[in-house]
């Protein structure tokens, strides 16, 4: 497995009708061979796991670690000393905040946290942007391909109420089927939600989807790519994915664009208070949601409200507990304790903020910013990322980690606001 980029063959001179090399470079075999499998892994087989005990070796996992210790061997990677220093710094205090917690809390957990952004610190040497390009077409071929199950499976699942064309979990041997609690099955306006037949959940679908989507209207922008796409988005009937793309569009892409951002921002509220004023047939599917955020046992106030009140019992347990947290793995724990009669989710601002304290939400934070934001991404998509990690419960999805890993591990110094830098002359 290598990630080195070969020079294709010249061709002979004076040959009149020999054609142009489309490009100067290509990836080795090896090298794709690497990147599909760190793909595959992901969105078709995050489900199969070796379970330890409660704890899931999933497939995704063991290949980002294995494409992580290779490059490191093989010295196709650097690391940065920035990344390295914050890791270092965050990993302190998560140590010292699970000591000194009194809450229920776990190793493991924490162990899992650094073991997924320990890899942030590592890039690819030099800027290959062929690589770059590989990886952003690898990804959006496969999400395609699940795009395509999608818009079938919502056909035939709703057509048979089959449970075995529901999700893969349900035809897998149960020694390898992934530990965990998931919602398979989640009706929304009588219409039992597809996930691709590979994710967990038709809001992992909506994510998928949407990321290639905002990644080929960047790049090459096919018609026919971009319409199966928004086809297999819309039929998830979730609406995480549109508010990702919403934010890779509408965050601020400078410090100079932030009174924009509030512009538009004005703008998208007033525009969606317009429909729902207007009663347009088939949006009552998503507009009927918006209730949900006064409504406990219901997704929103699971997700955003109910969080809130555990930050709240996390701040009145003292200093120590606001700056240094609660320990690893005490969220979920923790939410016996209070007594609450209704679900609570686990989404990233909050578990960082409850398990790691202030100190290690920034700290994290900035770990995933400074990876972003120096790679060659387009801002759009950075954005993309950067609000589905801190809005969603996927802080300690490996497969949340690994794509973003994989997705930004060539890096720039030469960064411009929207626009990939060119890479530099010899």
């Amino acid at each position: 497995m290598t990630f080195e980029i070969q020079a294709p063959m010249a061709a002979p001179t004076g040959a009149a009708h020999s054609k142009p090399a489309t490009s100067d470079t290509e990836l080795s075999k090896s090298g794709r061979f690497a990147v599909w499998a760190s793909i595959i892994s992901v969105l078709f087989l995050s489900q199969i796991a070796y379970n330890i005990n409660t704890f899931p070796a999933s497939t995704d996992l063991i290949c980002y670690a294995a494409v992580t210790a290779y490059l490191l061997i093989s010295g196709f990677a650097s690391v940065g000393l920035l990344s390295l220093a914050l890791f270092v710094v965050a990993l302190i205090f998560a140590c010292f905040g699970t000591v000194t917690a009194t809450s229920s809390t776990s190793w493991t957990s924490l162990m899992l946290l650094f073991v997924l952004y320990a890899p942030f610190a590592i890039r690819l040497k030099g800027e290959p942007e062929e690589v770059h390009d590989y990886i952003l077409s690898a990804y959006v071929s496969a999400a395609t391909f699940i795009a395509c199950i999608a818009i079938v499976q919502i056909v035939l699942v709703n057509a048979t109420k089959s449970t075995l064309l529901t999700n893969i979990y349900f035809n897998l041997p149960e020694a390898i089927r992934g530990a965990g609690h998931y919602t398979f099955l989640r009706e929304g306006g009588g219409i039992i939600k597809p996930n691709g037949f590979f994710l967990r959940e038709s809001a992992d679908l909506s994510l998928v989807v949407a990321l290639a989507l905002i990644i080929e209207f960047g790049s090459q922008a096919r018609l026919r790519t971009m319409g199966i796409l928004a086809a297999g988005l819309l039929c998830s009937l979730s609406g995480t994915g549109l508010l990702a793309i919403t934010a890779g569009f509408l965050l601020p892409r400078s410090l100079f664009r932030i009174p924009l951002f509030i512009v538009s921002l004005v703008g998208l509220i007033l525009a969606l208070y317009l429909l729902y004023s207007l009663d347009v047939p088939g949006l009552d599917l998503w507009f009927d949601r918006l209730s949900e955020f006064q409504t406990p046992n219901t997704s929103a106030y699971a997700r955003f409200v109910a969080p809130m009140e555990m930050i709240g019992h996390s701040f009145d347990n003292g200093p120590i507990a606001t700056w240094f947290g609660n320990g690893a793995g005490s969220y979920l724990r923790d939410v016996k304790l209070y007594h609450m009669n209704y679900e609570v989710n686990d989404p990233t601002w909050a578990k960082l903020t409850y398990e790691y304290g202030l100190f290690g939400f920034i700290l994290i934070f900035a770990i995933l910013v400074q990876r972003l934001y120096s790679s060659r991404l387009r801002i759009e998509i950075c954005n993309f990322l950067l609000f589905s990690w801190i809005s969603v419960g996927l802080v300690l999805k490996p497969s949340f980690a690994l794509i973003v890993w994989l997705l930004t591990l060539v890096g720039t110094p030469a960064r411009r606001s929207g626009q990939r830098a060119r890479p530099s002359a010899g």
